[in-house]
């Protein structure tokens, strides 16, 4: 594979920049997250991801738009916009992706799928 097209296959397609999925996600614990995807136990041991948890628990903060303004957010997002993300993010968002289907289950709902 050539250097352009290791570049191509690292370049992100943030789903959740265009509302293709929902921005952010609360973990059990009570982080925000930018993304379900991201609550695993590989992103937990990353220090950028540390880095960002440390920020983002809503007891620590009046409301989620706080923790959206925290320096730490900011550069997440700043950095996703130029394609440095988690890698996590490099493997669900990549810009070759194929669409996933998922099973979503809401509550007083029948269950219903849907291509992300």
């Amino acid at each position: 594979m050539s250097k352009k097209d290791d570049n191509k296959k690292n370049e992100l397609d943030p789903k959740c920049f265009d509302r293709r999925q929902h921005n952010y996600g609360f973990t059990n614990r009570g982080e925000l997250i930018p993304c379900c995807w991201l609550d695993n136990q590989n992103n937990r041991t990353d220090p950028t991801y540390q880095k960002l948890l440390s920020v983002s628990n809503i007891k620590d903060h009046d409301s989620v738009e706080d923790i959206l303004l925290q320096p730490e957010w900011i550069e997440f997002n700043k950095n996703l916009a130029k394609g440095k993300g988690f890698p996590q993010c490099h493997k669900i968002c990549k810009k070759e992706a194929k669409f996933q289907r998922q099973t979503i289950y809401e509550p007083g709902f029948d269950k219903r799928v849907r291509d992300t």
